[in-house]
């Protein structure tokens, strides 16, 4: 008997506070149960200030960071962008600039096409003219609403200087 009573004020205890934090957070209990801080650590990423060729990209990030893949960056929602280390725009706010791209790792075997998505000057050693690299530049315009991909590729020389999109280890 002492136990069904201690289980029936459990329970009721935990009802007032499911009841109350419902109240605190302006949702229905059951939303509010399952309401949690992330504690997630969120990485930073930014786009370099200055320029490299292709073979030397992957040296181009700060310490702590390094060259970002495509697959790192795909959800930028999930990132913060470093503001102190990256390029920035006069309405970049605290977001990563618009309209600029940089060099971008895309996880394909050794390639120098100009294939968007798996050239990359020969896994980042080739700055030769010949010889191709991914970039991705998240977009800069929409106009009929948000893009659905707000990043954009495009190949480039490997021999051209473009910026570097650098993340957080």
């Amino acid at each position: 008997m002492q136990k069904i009573m201690s289980l029936g004020l459990t329970g009721t205890l935990t009802a007032l506070l499911l009841a109350l934090l419902s109240i605190i957070t302006n949702q229905p209990s059951h939303v509010a149960a399952a309401v949690t801080k992330s504690t997630a650590p969120v990485h930073g990423l930014y786009l370099t200030n200055g320029t490299f060729d292709g073979a030397h990209a992957l040296t181009a990030c700060t310490t702590g960071y390094h060259m970002a893949s495509i697959w790192e960056i795909h959800e930028p929602s999930n990132l913060r962008y470093d503001t102190a280390l990256g390029f920035n725009l006069a309405d970049s706010g605290s977001g990563m600039p618009t309209g600029y791209g940089g060099w971008i790792r895309t996880g394909f075997v050794a390639d120098t096409s100009s294939n968007v998505g798996t050239a990359n000057c020969n896994v980042w050693r080739s700055g030769s003219a010949p010889d191709f690299g991914t970039t991705v530049v998240f977009e800069a315009g929409f106009n009929t609403g948000p893009p659905s991909s707000p990043l954009v590729g495009n190949t480039t020389s490997c021999s051209a200087p473009n910026m570097v999109w650098c993340v957080q280890d």
